[in-house]
């Protein structure tokens, strides 16, 4: 795949995400190109089809969840408080690409080649989060005997509540649910 110019991806990302009808990720090129203003032809160019597309979109938003796990990182107060920039920020990666948050686990089973999408999410989101959790078991803020489970476990819980809000209600109040979901999550990893 060629390297996608700025204007293009924001263009692409706005298309999948907002279009009011078609079902997002698996819009035909033809609707793509309605839906973003791109032409067909310079969807071609970058793309070599359907498949290399789904790509583009899942390696996007895979770029997007790393981002905000890495948010959490950088921040540099204690476990309890890299976790809630975590969930906060993966909510609002959701809340900004509602349709492709409701299809990426589907798209990703459709690649060819998702288990590398699988390895990725491994380095680039499990990983450093369960170092975040190992770090709070060292300090006696969390108490969690299987890190990585529980990292699994709560990114499955944050993509199940955006899911069902996205889908029940049309949106994502991504600071009201972390509001909501961060202490029950946190009660979770803390001791006793």
């Amino acid at each position: 795949m060629k390297p996608i110019p700025a204007d293009l991806s924001d263009k692409l990302m706005a298309a999948a995400s907002t279009a009011a009808t078609g079902p997002g990720l698996s819009m035909s090129m033809d609707d793509l190109a309605k839906a973003s203003g791109v032409p067909r032809a310079t969807l071609y160019y970058y793309f070599s089809g359907k498949d290399d597309l789904v790509s583009y979109y899942v390696g996007t938003m895979m770029r997007r969840m790393r981002g905000a796990v890495a948010e959490g990182l950088a921040h540099e107060g204690t476990p309890t408080e890299q976790i809630e920039t975590i969930v906060r920020a993966v909510l609002r990666t959701f809340a900004a690409y509602p349709r492709m948050c409701v299809e990426m686990a589907d798209a990703i089973n459709d690649m060819q080649d998702h288990a590398q999408v699988m390895a990725d999410m491994q380095v680039g989101l499990i990983i450093p989060t369960v170092g975040i959790i190992e770090a709070g078991n060292r300090s006696g803020e969390f108490d969690v005997p299987d890190p990585t489970l529980a990292v699994v476990a709560l990114t499955g819980a944050l993509h199940q509540v955006a899911n069902m809000d996205i889908l029940t209600i049309g949106t994502l109040d991504a600071e009201a649910r972390a509001d909501q979901m961060v202490p029950m999550l946190l009660k979770a990893l803390r001791p006793g």
